[in-house]
Order: structure tokens, then sequence, then C-alpha cells
């Protein structure tokens, strides 16, 4: 359809002509504002319930706008608009989670200097296999948090994407051996090495412990490093007898308060990998979690040297993604970034004072900016309310039933529901 062409024209042009650009994007954007059911319906089948038809015409049209909103951001982002890129860009990926814009989001992000939500950006919540790209951007937003290791952020999001049923816990770096411990086949003993190491504790009277090391033997690889962590004192006698009787040659870590200075709880294993910089614990029973984390420690995308050169230091502090504003009390909806302008806050005041037709020409001003504070499905919202209070029911009725890419989708629907429910002026 011609909005898509003139989107992927803009998207083709941003980098030479920004501005040529930016104007095609626009114009693609506005060809489309109106949802138009009939245009994403597919040929329905016998029996095919009619509101279902509604709706996946509907998802359509969503898809179809994340690739517009992805081209206007794009080309603002190509002009160093980055502030107003996100706000479109990050509508994208909210309509097509899947989808294309995800990497321009993540780019403009970075510009930013906000590398943490790059990186939440790009990885997802799975983190599963990244292509090239991806891990080029995921490199540049590691460096722009200023992260010891990209590998171990991946791995913590990969850790917690196991879920529940796993009770995998990730413990981040630098997981180093404690002072004076020593490996007993030999004089020293460090976690800050290539490879995986797999540390086992066992409770003092050794209930688990059978099961346990037999669980061991199985599930780790033999190119993993095994080692005994004993309680304090000779409280280990237990866990000895259990290793000779089975005759498992696996070394004990030796020092005072090992399992204490190591922060392991028995019967645990603790993982450490990644020359120290990423870990997770894992309770006895083992069962299925002890194979899946050590699959997660088995991978290896990231090619580099930890900590990362641009590491500034400090322990990993995980940007918080920032809360958007949600619908106000009247049914109003916020704009995208929690500094609200002077015009939103004149007009939200208009249409308290029932100044409708003032509120209306006020939120048309503020979609009209074009920065992506209030994107059009809001705007539209907002208008539709104002035009209720002015008792223009059908017109607000007709913009509501039209509206299907808003982050409020559902107040649209229920405000559509008030629309159409009976004459009057009274605001919604």
């Amino acid at each position: 359809m011609q909005a898509e062409r003139s989107a992927e024209e803009a998207i083709r042009l941003a980098g030479e002509k920004p501005e040529e650009a930016l104007a095609l994007a626009r114009k693609a954007l506005a060809i489309t504002a109106d949802f138009e059911p009939t245009a994403f319906v597919k040929a329905g089948r016998k029996g095919e319930v009619v509101e279902d038809a509604y709706l996946a015409a509907r998802g359509d049209y969503r898809r179809h706008r994340a690739r517009l909103y992805e081209a206007v951001g794009r080309a603002l982002a190509a002009g160093g608009r980055h502030d107003d890129a996100v706000r479109y860009l990050r509508r994208a990926v909210e309509l097509e989670p899947d989808g294309k814009g995800l990497n321009g989001l993540a780019q403009s992000l970075i510009a930013l200097g906000r590398g943490g939500l790059a990186l939440q950006v790009v990885l997802g919540r799975s983190a599963g296999t990244l292509g090239p790209e991806a891990l080029s951007l995921a490199a540049q937003a590691a460096d722009a948090a200023g992260l010891p290791s990209l590998q171990a952020e991946i791995d913590r999001i990969r850790i917690l994407a196991l879920g529940p049923d796993f009770a995998v816990e990730f413990r981040g770096g630098p997981l180093r051996a404690p002072d004076r411990s020593r490996i007993s086949t030999g004089p020293a003993f460090r976690l800050d090495e290539p490879g995986v190491t797999v540390l086992y504790a066992a409770e003092t009277m050794c209930r688990s412990c059978s099961a346990d090391l037999e669980a061991l033997k199985r599930l780790v690889p033999a190119t993993m490093r095994v080692v005994m962590v004993p309680v304090e004192g000779d409280e280990d006698a237990v866990l000895r007898r259990t290793i000779a009787t089975y005759r498992y040659d696996w070394p004990f870590l030796l020092g005072p308060s090992v399992a204490k200075a190591l922060d392991l709880p028995a019967p645990a294993v603790l993982i450490v990998a990644r020359g120290g910089w990423s870990g997770a614990i894992v309770r006895s029973p083992f069962g299925k979690a002890l194979p899946a984390a050590l699959g997660v420690f088995g991978r290896d995308d990231a090619r580099e040297t930890v900590p990362r050169p641009s590491w500034n230091k400090r322990s990993v502090e995980r940007a918080a993604s920032a809360a958007r504003p949600s619908l106000l009390p009247e049914g109003l909806a916020s704009g995208e970034d929690a500094q609200a302008p002077a015009e939103f806050q004149a007009a939200v005041e208009a249409y308290r004072a029932r100044r409708f037709d003032e509120a209306l020409k006020l939120f048309e001003a503020l979609e009209a900016k074009g920065d992506g504070w209030l994107l059009p499905p809001e705007a539209r919202l907002n208008r539709a309310l104002c035009l209720g209070g002015l008792g223009r029911r059908e017109e607000a009725r007709r913009l509501l039933l039209r509206t299907g890419d808003s982050r409020f989708q559902d107040a649209v629907d229920r405000t559509l529901e008030k629309v159409g429910s009976g004459p009057g002026t009274k605001p919604y």
C-alpha cells in the first residue's frame, strides 16, 4: 500500500536527506491515521465471529502502523532529534514487538547515553539467538552503560527467562576466591580464569549428598571443573566419606569460612563463569535446573575481554524503564513523558473547567507540534472527549471508532461505548 511504500522510501532517504525523509514519513503516517477495518479484514470462514474478524483486522492495522512510526522515528534520528525519535520508535516497538523498529530505538537510546535502556531493548527478556546487528548494538549499549561484561548481562537475562519453575538465581561478578583459600590438589584457587567452575556445598548431615553428587557426575560436562566446598571445621566428614565411597575425584576448597565467603547456601551449587563476572546459584535437588543453568554458561555470544575497556569501575546499576504517565481521572490521555508541556496542562485545565472548545484547540496544537510527546492516537482520544463535551457525539464516535493504534486502546474502546450511550454534554 502507498503508505508503506512511502515509509520505506523515507527510511532509505533518512541518511542523506533527513528533512525530506521526515516530511515523507509524516505524510505516510497521516495517510492511514483512520483505522478502516474493511481494508484489513481477510475473507472470513463459515461461522467466524464478526468481532474476532474486527480484532484481527485491528492487529494487522497495528503492525502496519508500526512501520510508519518507525519511518518517522528514523528520520528524526537522522536529523539528530533523538528524544523525539524515541517516542515514535517506542510506539513502533509496542505495536510490533518483533518488528524492525527495535534496532532504531536502541540506536537512539545509545545516542542519548541511555545504554542500560538500550540494552534492555536489544536483549529483551530471553536474549535468544542474537544476530550480528543485535550483538553489535548490544556491545555499543554495554559500553554506553559502562558494563564490565556484555556476556554476563546476556547470561543474566537468560537466567531470568528460565522462570520460577527452575529456581536459578543469577550472581553478578566480580566473583573471586575467598582470601587464603586453596584447592586440595594444588596451592592456589582462582575463579578469574576462563572456563566454568561448579562449586558444591552440602549441608552438615549430608542428607542429599548421594543424590546430589550422582547428579553432578551425570549432568556436569567433563570440560567444567567441579569443586567441593566444605562447611566449617571438621563438619564435612560425612561429605568426605561419601566422596570416598563413590570414588569421586573432585577436590575440596580449603580455607577459613569458604562457604560463607562465597555466600553459598547448602545444599546448592555456585556456578562461576566468564572469568568470575557471571554466575548462578542452583539449589538441590538439581533436576532440570542445573542442566538449564549450565546450558546458559555454555553459550558464548560476545567476543570480549572482561572487564571491558569501557567499564566504569562501579557496581552494575541497571536502568529502570521510566514509567510513562497513565490516563488522567477524566479519561484524558497523557503524553509520552512524565514532564508535561505547559500547553498540555492548559488543555487539561480548560477541559476540567468545561471549556471544551478551548481544550480541543490546545490538544490539536500539541499533536501538530510533531515532537511525539502527544502522539496522534492519544490526541484523538482527547479530542473525542472534548467533542463529546461539546455535544458533538457522532464526530467523537467516528474519531474513536477509527483509532486503532493507541497505547490506551482499551480506554478508547470504553470511551466509544460511553459516547454512544445517549445524548448529553457531560464530559466522560
